[in-house]
């Protein structure tokens, strides 16, 4: 009999220590926050994610294009909020549509380079009611751009690019940059409406429009490109915008910075502050193109921050002092 009962005793164990093990496996985890109580079966919902506190976003999520004056705003910010609050800002290069589509939907928390009214009226017609606008960082002009050595009694107008000879001269075509950019969205309606049929509008990028400008100045020839200001190219050669009289590329514009909607709730209000007081004047932003060129664009970035410190104060924090340099340029 008592062999009988220890033999008992034994399978209960073993029934009660299988539970047990049963039980830690599938509910366990969800007792201490593991793996699979947050993950469940493939395609399976899951427990809602606890609600963000307001101001506790870590990592800041800039898109910008590689545009020689985006990239020089984007590491700016970048480089200023790194250094004075805890953020982590991460610069997501991608397409300018993408970007607006981007800050639309939440996959980016903002955008420094939304060109208005005319140039990205496109993109922002469609994301309009889903962004938030912090206000102007620079202003800027678009056109279609010669050297000055083409003779202005020649060519002076986009009209005058419909004349045969002309068109020739300019090696049949146009010079552009991305595929589109509201630049080159704006140059294609510019063909159509000046009925430029002896010309060919070449997309490429702005590297690739550079190169030819060079070459084409070095060479002497005629040639035209799409450009806009500010842009490294207006200090380094002597160039002019032509006419626009039915204005299709528009005139002066205003470069915003665009965010997502719950920005302000989700970072610290002296973040959104910092964007909406950001603005540099469109000649020192020129200058600053000018020095990547020669240095590098973390250099002159730096370069600009160690020798505008009440600006960038001014920025930071909303403080202004008494000083010959302007906080907030007009």
């Amino acid at each position: 009999m008592g062999v009988w009962l220890k033999w008992l005793a034994s399978v209960g164990v073993a029934v009660v220590a299988g539970g047990v093990l049963v039980y830690l496996i599938n509910c366990g985890p969800a007792l201490n926050g593991g793996e699979r109580a947050r993950s469940g079966p493939p395609g399976a919902a899951g427990p809602p994610a606890p609600e963000r506190p307001a101001g506790g976003a870590d990592t800041l999520r800039i898109g910008w294009t590689a545009w020689s004056d985006a990239e020089v705003m984007t590491l700016m910010a970048q480089r200023l909020l790194e250094r004075h609050t805890d953020l982590e800002v991460e610069r997501v290069m991608t397409d300018i549509g993408v970007q607006y589509q981007g800050v639309a939907n939440g996959d980016l928390d903002i955008m420094l380079m939304g060109w208005l009214p005319v140039t990205h009226r496109n993109y922002w017609d469609q994301v309009r009611d889903e962004v938030v606008n912090l206000g102007v960082l620079y202003t800027g002009r678009l056109g279609w751009v010669a050297p000055s050595y083409v003779p202005e009694e020649q060519v002076s107008s986009l009209t005058d690019l419909a004349d045969p000879e002309v068109a020739k001269r300019m090696g049949g075509k146009v010079q552009g940059i991305d595929p589109g950019s509201g630049l080159m969205q704006a140059s294609e309606e510019a063909m159509e409406a000046y009925n430029l049929q002896e010309l060919e509008l070449v997309a490429s990028s702005s590297a690739a429009m550079t190169a030819v400008l060079d070459r084409a100045i070095r060479n002497g020839e005629w040639v035209v490109v799409t450009a806009w200001q500010p842009h490294w190219i207006f200090a380094s050669y002597d160039l002019r915008f032509l006419d626009d009289p039915k204005r299709v590329l528009g005139r002066e514009e205003r470069v915003h910075a665009l965010a997502r909607e719950g920005f302000q709730a989700d970072f610290p209000p002296a973040v959104t502050g910092f964007f909406s007081r950001l603005h540099v004047p469109r000649e020192e932003l020129a200058a600053i193109l000018l020095e990547v060129q020669q240095t590098s664009v973390g250099e002159a970035v730096d370069r600009y921050i160690e020798t505008h410190p009440r600006r960038v104060r001014y920025w930071l924090t909303g403080a202004v002092e008494e000083s010959d340099e302007s906080p907030q340029p007009q």
